[in-house]
C-alpha cells in the first residue's frame, strides 16, 4: 500500500494506492497557494477513476476541491458520516455559510451519490474501518460538523493509521464508550492530528489508548490555528522513527515537511518518504 498526503495548507487530502492497483482518496481539499487540486493531480497521473471517495469532515477545506475532482475524476462511491442527510447538511451549514466546494458537495449527493451502501469491495493489502457519532442533542447525539465526522482506520501489515477528520474532545469522548473504536486505537501506529492540530481536537485520552503509536502527522499550513501549540503534547505519545540521517522524528507537519509518501509493505516494515527526500525503516 501507498499513502500520500498532500500538502493543502489549513485542510486535508490524503490518497490510497492499494496492493491490487484500487485508489481510495481521503478528503479533497486544495491549496490556494500553489494551485494545486486533487483532480489535476490524479490526470496528470493517468488516474480517472477513484474507488472511494471517503469524506471525513463537512467543512470547505476537506472539499474545496470537490468540483474540480467531480468534473474530472469518475468517483464510483463517497463515503461519509451518513446519518447525516443532505437536507441536515444543509442545515448545519446555515449558520456559517457553505463554500464552493461543499455547495458542490452537497448538490452531488443530492443527484448522483444518493445510493449509498455499505464499504464494499477487495482492497487487496488495506483494510478500512469506520466510526461516527450520530446528530441529535448532547451528550447523546451532536449539532456540529465537527463531532460528526467520520474516523477512518485504514490498516496494512503491521501498521495502522487513523483519519479523524475534526473530531473535538466531546466527540472523542463519545466514541470511546463503544469498545470496538477502543481496541482500533491499539492497533493505531500514526495518528493523523484531528482538526490540524488544534488544541481542541486533542484528548489525552485517545492518545493513551495508542500504545504502538510511533509518530503524529499534522496537516496545516505554516501560520498554524494553535497546531503549534499540541506539538509537544503529541510527541509525549510517540516512540518516533529514526530518520536516513539517524534524527528520531515524533510529529510530522505538512507546513515544514511538505508532501508526504508512505509505503507500506505487508510485513513488519514502513518505509516512508518525507519530500522524497529523507528514507527510513521502522
Amino acid at each position: 500500500m501507498f499513502l500520500e498526503i498532500f500538502d493543502v495548507e489549513h485542510g486535508a487530502c490524503a490518497l490510497i494506492t492499494t496492493s491490487n492497483g484500487k485508489h481510495v482518496m481521503i478528503d479533497c481539499g486544495h491549496n490556494s497557494t500553489t494551485g494545486w487540486k486533487p483532480g489535476v493531480e490524479l490526470v496528470a497521473r493517468g488516474i480517472w477513476t477513484l474507488d472511494k471517495l471517503i469524506v471525513s469532515n463537512y467543512d470547505e477545506d476537506h472539499a474545496s476541491g470537490f468540483p474540480d475532482l467531480n468534473k474530472l475524476i469518475r468517483i464510483d462511491a463517497i463515503v461519509r458520516n451518513t446519518t447525516v442527510s443532505p437536507a441536515g447538511l444543509r442545515f448545519l451549514k446555515s449558520e456559517d455559510g457553505m463554500g464552493t466546494g461543499i455547495a458542490h458537495f452537497v448538490h452531488a449527493l443530492e443527484h448522483s451519490f444518493s445510493n449509498v451502501g455499505p464499504f464494499e469491495g477487495d482492497f487487496g493489502d488495506t483494510f478500512f474501518a469506520f466510526f461516527r457519532n450520530s446528530p441529535g442533542v448532547p451528550p447523546f447525539g451532536f449539532d456540529d460538523e465537527n463531532n460528526l465526522s467520520l474516523v477512518t482506520f485504514v490498516m496494512c501489515g503491521a501498521h495502522c493509521f487513523i483519519f479523524p477528520g475534526d473530531m473535538e474532545k466531546e466527540g472523542w469522548r463519545a466514541l470511546l464508550q463503544n469498545p470496538a473504536f477502543v481496541a482500533y486505537l491499539s492497533r493505531v501506529t500514526f495518528f493523523v492530528a484531528s482538526h490540524h492540530g488544534r488544541v481542541n481536537g486533542y484528548l489525552k485520552e485517545v492518545m493513551n489508548l495508542c500504545p504502538n503509536l510511533r509518530a503524529v502527522i499534522i496537516s496545516d499550513k505554516k501560520i498554524g490555528y494553535q497546531s503549534q501549540e499540541t506539538v509537544d503534547d503529541y510527541r509525549q505519545h510517540t516512540t518516533g522513527c529514526v530518520m536516513a540521517d539517524d534524527t528520531v522524528r515524533h510529529v510530522f507537519t505538512t507546513r515544514r515537511d511538505g508532501y508526504m509518501r508512505f509505503e507500506v509493505p505487508l510485513g513488519s516494515n514502513l518505509a516512508y518518504i518525507i519530500h522524497e527526500a529523507a528514507f527510513a525503516k521502522v
